[in-house]
């Protein structure tokens, strides 16, 4: 694992609690790397932690789901198993929840 990945696992686990979502772009910025979401994404798709390291709660800006490595279906689980609304693979109260 990179030391850029641990990073990203490390802010994603102490900063977004269960029943929160965390965009890529904001996960960048809360690791002081504000233009690496796209390495953001990448980590999160090679996390060997999940779902104890909570890659799942890593959306869009936009508020849809995005990928995950698992299948979107469990990412929707997942999400609405702490609390998370989720219709049409779009968080329904985005910008309540997003840290």
């Amino acid at each position: 694992m990179t030391a850029f990945q641990q990073l990203c696992y490390d802010a994603l686990e102490q900063y977004v609690p269960a029943g929160s979502v965390i965009t890529y772009k904001g996960l960048a910025k809360l690791i002081n790397h504000p233009n690496a979401y796209r390495a953001v994404g990448s980590a999160m798709n090679k996390n060997p932690f999940a779902p104890r390291i909570p890659c799942h709660r890593v959306v869009k800006s936009n508020g849809d789901l995005g990928a995950y490595a698992f299948g979107l279906a469990l990412k929707q689980k997942r999400l609405q198993k702490e609390g998370v609304q989720v219709f049409n693979n779009k968080i329904v109260n985005f910008d309540e929840i997003c840290v």
